[in-house]
């Protein structure tokens, strides 16, 4: 299990899935939700599953980790921009274009846990 230390984490956006709703379509509308962006092309890089602690509660993710294509010029427009609808209503998340190599290097933690090993190219 794993309690996120003070100070922030990086996550990419997401979500949960609606009923009835496939998990690219949940993808896809999470971005739009979020980001206020769409995009035509997802692809699937795999399923991570965890069991952690936040803020004290036990939780238990089950995610669906897609690759996206947007052109580096969206990025750029993206970088530093406030979530639209952030996970909680007290939650600040602020867009942040980052390379990988920043995100493995970097001081702050990434989670899902299991995601930068999918995101290897």
């Amino acid at each position: 299990m794993r309690e996120p230390g003070g100070g922030g984490f990086y996550r990419p956006p997401g979500g949960g899935i609606e009923f009835r709703e496939t998990a690219t379509e949940a993808a896809r509308r999470e971005l739009r939700e979020e980001l206020d962006l769409d995009v035509a092309t997802t692809r699937l890089l795999g399923v991570l599953e965890n069991i952690f602690t936040f803020g004290g509660d036990p939780r238990h993710e089950i995610c669906f980790v897609f690759e996206a294509w947007v052109d580096d010029g969206t990025l750029d427009a993206l970088d530093g921009r406030r979530i639209l609808e952030p996970a909680a209503p007290d939650d600040i998340e602020i867009a942040t274009a980052i390379g990988l190599d920043e995100l493995r290097a970097g001081p702050l933690p990434v989670y899902p846990d299991g995601v930068l090993d999918l995101l290897s190219p």
